[in-house]
């Protein structure tokens, strides 16, 4: 549990409204997951919001602009069944299996309550919205004063012509019937994927529909016109994996598997600031099918995913992909890892290391056979982290050597989960050891993995030190100081980290849980 979630149990349990106080500030760290599958959709004049299975989306209709997602993290309920907006301010009136929330969206505060059976339906009289909520429970509706806990029995329903309710689909379709011929084209994706819509809301001051879809997240439709939108954001898929950085954004690549939502596989693009998004699944009918993108290389040929079915490249212009594997020369199919080469990419497999040249043309490097985890270029050289230990490849060279400083270190010799520079100094993590390499001297430094990240899954050098991501947590690690900030799952990071990646202001972090992007300095705790 969180530790918003165990502040709102303990409110729960004192028999109080819940207030959650996040640990983060909202602008410290925000998850991002797959927001696709809609459950509830509410709006307001200058709001939409949309709960969703892994959060709530808000989406400004003036700007035209997303505001940051609130999450399990931040305290967003689960099992949320039906959304109201609230017409006093800019918040949001959840139903839930477990009962009430109502957010706010300018203050980012939740309040929360439970009922019997949860709460179905919500309702508001239009001539006094002020006083509360009608909530409809397991027996029977009931009214919620405003700053109230419970709901109380026995209180009047406004009259119909009164009432202002959540809009079903099949509602708002009678509101716009001329857009009722377009439900097919509407469901149907460009990969000939279909949805069906879960949820409608509009206000009575503007002519848009609001609809809520399972796997195409919110569709905006003009009741005069029919004319309409998608207006999708998140992950591709509810698993992150791989992440690279350009100069406006961050591409992630996706994690599909049983349970993660629609299925879909490729890439998303995120602005850096959560303003904008989109993705790229390539073109054809497999396009990137890689179920487990675990890196991603960005160049000027385009972008480069490794995955379990080799090293996938997409053109950013054309939209079009191609796989390279082991029938192309790579050693295995099985791709791990990826570093810029000065001719070309180079590949680390399950089987060895290679490269892929700008002629496309595939060429195995050395005798390794092992496991190559990490790579690291620096200038013409490849520092290569295998099953069997560090190793280097030298400008003009074939073959992975074994430098005499490395090979003097036995910690050097285990499997090698990250390799990162910071500057010109080399650190390196093992299953038990972390260690690093002075620039000046060549000699090396060790001390033992922090037991609270549990398995180390990757290294990212930032300024100052580096980035441990593992299964248990992440931190940042101050070699020369010897000092850890450590930040855990579930408190800080919903999951264990997959990759990381260092941009200006921001950590950006992967996980089966999507994708997290803190504020650089909060998160090594300044």
């Amino acid at each position: 549990m969180t530790p918003t979630g165990r502040l709102l149990t303990a409110f729960l349990l004192a028999g109080a409204p819940a207030v959650a106080v996040a640990q983060w500030r909202p602008e410290e760290r925000v998850v991002i997951g797959d927001f696709s599958h809609v459950t509830a959709i509410a709006a307001s004049p200058s709001l939409v919001f949309a709960a969703t299975t892994q959060g709530l989306i808000i989406y400004d209709r003036q700007a035209r602009t997303w505001r940051l997602p609130v999450t399990s993290a931040d305290g967003y309920p689960a099992f949320v069944r039906v959304a109201l907006a609230d017409v006093t301010e800019n918040a949001v009136w959840l139903g839930t299996a477990d009962g009430w929330a109502r957010y706010d969206a300018d203050a980012r505060v939740w309040q929360v309550g439970v009922a019997p059976g949860g709460v179905g339906g919500l309702m508001l009289d239009a001539s006094d919205p002020v006083s509360g909520i009608y909530l409809q429970t397991a027996t029977g509706w009931g009214f919620l004063p405003r700053g109230g806990f419970a709901p109380v029995a026995g209180h009047p329903l406004p009259p119909p012509n009164r009432r202002i309710a959540p809009l079903t689909s099949d509602a708002a379709f009678a509101l716009a019937p001329a857009a009722d011929a377009l439900r097919a084209l509407i469901l149907t994706d460009a990969r000939l994927r279909t949805s069906r819509f879960t949820c409608a809301a509009r206000t009575p001051d503007q002519s848009d529909i609001f609809l809520g879809t399972w796997g195409m997240g919110i569709v905006r439709m003009d009741a005069m016109t029919a004319e309409w939108e998608r207006l999708s954001f998140g992950l591709l898929a509810g698993g992150a994996g791989g992440l690279a950085t350009d100069g406006d954004g961050i591409w992630i690549a996706s994690v599909a598997g049983v349970g993660r939502g629609n299925g879909r596989r490729g890439l998303t693009w995120l602005r850096s600031d959560l303003s904008a998004d989109s993705t790229v699944e390539g073109s054809g009918v497999q396009g990137i099918d890689c179920l487990d993108g675990r890196r991603v290389l960005v160049n000027d040929r385009g972008i480069w995913i490794a995955c379990e079915r080799g090293v996938a490249q997409v053109d950013l212009v054309s939209g079009r992909s191609r796989l390279f594997d082991a029938t192309h020369g790579l050693p295995s199919g099985d791709a791990l890892s990826l570093a810029p080469a000065p001719d070309g990419v180079w590949v680390g497999t399950a089987r060895g290391l290679a490269m892929i040249a700008r002629n496309d043309l595939v060429a195995t490097v050395g005798t390794l056979s092992q496991p190559v985890y990490a790579l690291a270029a620096v200038h013409d050289s490849l520092w290569v982290g295998s099953a069997s230990g560090l190793g280097l490849v030298l400008p003009g060279s074939s073959d992975v050597v074994v430098p005499p400083d490395i090979q003097d270190q036995p910690a050097l010799h285990a499997a090698i989960a990250g390799v990162a520079l910071v500057g010109d100094t080399l650190a390196v993590a093992t299953a038990d050891q972390l260690g690093w390499r002075d620039p000046a001297t060549h000699g090396w430094t060790f001390t033992h993995t922090r037991l609270d990240l549990g398995g180390v899954t990757t290294l990212a050098g930032d300024a100052g030190g580096a980035w441990i991501g593992g299964t248990s947590g992440l931190a940042f690690w101050d070699f020369k100081r010897g000092h850890f900030h450590t930040l855990h799952v579930p408190f800080d990071i919903p999951a264990g980290v997959r990759d990381l990646a260092v941009q200006s202001s921001y950590l950006w972090v992967s996980g089966d849980s999507g994708v997290v992007r803190f504020a650089r300095d909060a998160a090594r705790g300044r």
